[in-house]
């Protein structure tokens, strides 16, 4: 008989497979196969149907809220929070002609550091606003794609094509070079180079506390992880890696949610409310925090996030629908959730 450890973790195992065919089901590209996939895997066994149908019950729910009046109230509040943290955004020193390497930027002390970063993320060839999102096409064919509040550069030489991820998260397509003799592809952070082997990959930066940490998921193909002190790492299609400058840190199976927002939706794969919470945050400017007690509770399921500033107000207002949970808009105009 299997102890209780290994039963969590089959159940775990299902409930994340349930929360993958969620979000391939609900992308309006998904196909007939993908469709005769799914209902194999539903039909492989009873535990497969049950725990879908939580998943279903968990997340329809936001779907039904979209009209709600409790929605179109925090739709107001979020609007008026974010407009406001849009105009402080936007009040950033300019100063011209300056290149910032991240060879300097390593040198420098902190404080030089941030303010550096800062520079290269205003002056980036290709950014994306708060709950903004967008897709390039590369000279080489490479498909692009921005998540919310990222900042790249592109620079195609003769040698090397490359691009600069100064904050944010990309999800890169990448393209065979026609050029001979074929150029490589990297991805170039403040701690570490990424260069594709022929690849699918997602790739994200987070520069808080002045100090930069990398992740990144790859779902084609393999990633090569290199770090100014030499440390490398390999990472194949189905895995995923953390880095810094000092470390490189495998991190199990790929999420499906690091590329899954560029098919408009995030998708929670039993996770705690509170990690939920956070990543929506990043898709607005206004403050949302969770009350201890409901920090833990946890969710699964795909949710829509196209369009942030529409999504977002239906996601928390269904909350309530899907947890013991209650929404509620702050004297300072954010939104805290708390347990009912």
């Amino acid at each position: 008989m299997a102890d209780r450890g290994d039963a969590a973790d089959d159940e775990r195992i299902v409930q994340r497979e349930a929360a993958e065919w969620f979000a391939v089901l609900h992308d309006e590209q998904a196909s007939e196969e993908q469709r005769r996939r799914w209902r194999a895997w539903i039909d492989a066994d009873p535990a497969h149907a049950r725990v879908w149908e939580r998943v279903k019950a968990i997340s329809q729910p936001f779907a039904q809220a979209a009209n709600a009046a409790p929605a179109q109230a925090l739709r107001d509040t979020l609007a008026k929070a974010q407009s406001a943290g849009r105009r402080r955004a936007l009040r950033v020193l300019s100063l011209g002609g300056v290149t910032v390497g991240a060879g300097l930027l390593a040198r420098l002390t902190l404080p030089w550091q941030g303010w550096l970063h800062e520079y290269a993320v205003a002056r980036a060839d290709h950014r994306t606003d708060i709950g903004e999102q967008r897709s390039l096409t590369l000279p080489d064919g490479t498909r692009l794609d921005l998540n919310t509040a990222t900042a790249v550069d592109v620079d195609f030489g003769r040698s090397l094509r490359r691009i600069v991820l100064h904050a944010g998260e990309i999800l890169v397509d990448s393209a065979p070079d026609t050029q001979a003799p074929a150029r490589a592809l990297v991805v170039d952070t403040p701690c570490a180079r990424l260069t594709a082997l022929g690849t699918r990959f997602a790739v994200r930066g987070d520069a808080r506390n002045e100090a930069f940490s990398g992740h990144v998921a790859v779902f084609e193909g393999a990633v090569r992880i290199s770090l100014a002190n030499g440390a490398q790492l390999d990472v194949p299609a189905g895995r995923q890696a953390r880095f810094t400058a000092d470390g490189i840190e495998p991190d199990g199976r790929a999420d499906l949610a690091r590329e899954s927002w560029s098919r408009g939706q995030l998708v929670a794969d039993d996770i705690p409310l509170a990690a939920f919470v956070a990543e929506l945050s990043r898709y607005t400017s206004v403050s949302v925090t969770v009350s201890p007690q409901a920090a833990p509770l946890r969710l699964v399921g795909a949710y829509p996030i196209a369009q942030p500033s529409r999504d977002i107000p239906v996601i928390l207002a269904a909350l309530e629908s899907a947890l013991p949970v209650r929404v509620e808009r702050t004297p300072a105009g954010g939104v805290h959730i708390r347990a009912r």
